[in-house]
């Protein structure tokens, strides 16, 4: 396309050689045009990320973010692909209103650092500063066990207001079970989030329970209850070829059994008769606490 046309179009001429910025409104049409005729030496589009920015637009409205929308010498858009794809979505009335740079320097993505990728630690420690990353990773997990949201930076500040004291305290106790916390040092996250639970949920005692049983049990030589004895068994039995998110995801589903079991027998003297296939989300999701966790 000429220099006429795009400049008729767009309103600006995306072609320069001047490094310069404006800002400027435009429609579907306009993005959807850059798409096709300024995109010629981008990365591939993907689909997923345009959908999750259109559904954006569609709850939030379009922010005024100050990020830009950038070409290069060549008049070639070099970022925002994704964005303009999403705009261009959009009912064909609407205006968006945006940031342009022409005159970007040609190969600056591959001869410059890329930005540090934001986290949602990043967004909670914004108006949190004192937050730690423990308690995100916690957080992270008790989301997962809901089988809810996921940990994203779009909700961090909600569900950090939401769990914080929770998290606190499922960190604070961790320091009563130092057997326990160290036979599962690679799970703690876990662990710790299922202390958030039963505190959340009305089920502290019954963890504290089970948790001081499995503490002692822990100890050299220790034979403490049916339950803790064969619970360490059925995890060092099944555990060992996993990998570590089915670790994880095998532990929480042993401590919602074992806490069941405590809340019929508080002294640990029943079985903990249960298998790998028992313990899977859809068998679980039925019955004791952890149906109760996922409401």
């Amino acid at each position: 396309m000429t220099t006429t046309t795009a400049t008729k179009v767009l309103h600006f001429e995306p072609k320069s050689n001047e490094y310069e910025s404006f800002v400027t409104d435009i429609t579907p049409y306009q993005a959807q045009y850059i798409l096709d005729y300024h995109n010629k030496d981008n990365r591939k589009i993907t689909k997923s990320q345009i959908n999750k920015i259109f559904k954006s637009i569609e709850s939030d409205n379009w922010l005024l973010d100050g990020q830009p929308i950038t070409f290069n010498v060549e008049g070639n858009l070099t970022e925002a692909q994704h964005r303009l794809a999403a705009i261009a979505k959009c009912p064909q009335k609407r205006t968006f209103t945006i940031v342009v740079v022409t005159g970007v320097d040609l190969g600056c993505f591959s001869k410059t650092a890329s930005g540090k990728p934001r986290r949602p630690i990043d967004e909670i420690q914004r108006k949190y500063k004192k937050a730690h990353i423990n308690e995100a990773s916690i957080l992270g997990d008790v989301l997962k066990r809901r089988k809810g949201d996921r940990l994203v930076i779009q909700n961090a500040i909600y569900h950090y207001e939401d769990w914080i004291s929770y998290i606190q305290l499922a960190i604070m106790k961790s320091g009563d079970y130092e057997n326990l916390f160290n036979k599962y040092s690679c799970q703690k996250k876990t662990v710790s989030a299922f202390i958030a639970l039963c505190q959340r949920y009305g089920k502290l005692e019954e963890c504290s329970t089970l948790f001081e049983l499995l503490d002692e049990e822990l100890d050299e030589d220790s034979n403490v209850s049916t339950l803790t004895n064969q619970f360490v068994k059925f995890w060092n039995k099944n555990a060992i070829d996993l990998s570590n998110e089915k670790r994880m995801d095998l532990l929480y589903a042993m401590l919602c059994y074992a806490t069941d079991q405590i809340i019929m027998r508080e002294d640990g003297m029943i079985e903990f008769s249960t298998t790998p296939t028992d313990l899977e989300h859809e068998p679980m999701s039925k019955q004791g606490v952890y149906r109760k966790f996922l409401a």
